[in-house]
């Protein structure tokens, strides 16, 4: 998956109509709450074969950290 097709997924995710980038900071973003967390966390577990917890999204500051837990760096 290239980077702007992450970006893409993660409109898709969050539900969101607002413009995002890597330097998107996740509590600027009104749909960014519990659902929005266990929805990431799906996605991430089903397109990358990445496991997450509840804890890594309290370190997780921006799209660009999701990115990298993807492994999109």
């Amino acid at each position: 998956m290239t980077k702007d097709e992450f970006l893409k997924e993660m409109v898709d995710v969050l539900q969101t109509e607002d413009e995002i980038n890597f330097d998107t900071v996740l509590e600027t973003l009104s749909e960014w709450d519990s659902l929005s967390v266990m929805a990431t966390m799906a996605f991430l577990d089903n397109s990358f074969g990445v496991k997450t917890t509840l804890s890594d999204y309290r370190e997780m500051k921006t799209i660009g950290d999701i990115a990298k837990k993807a492994g999109l760096s």
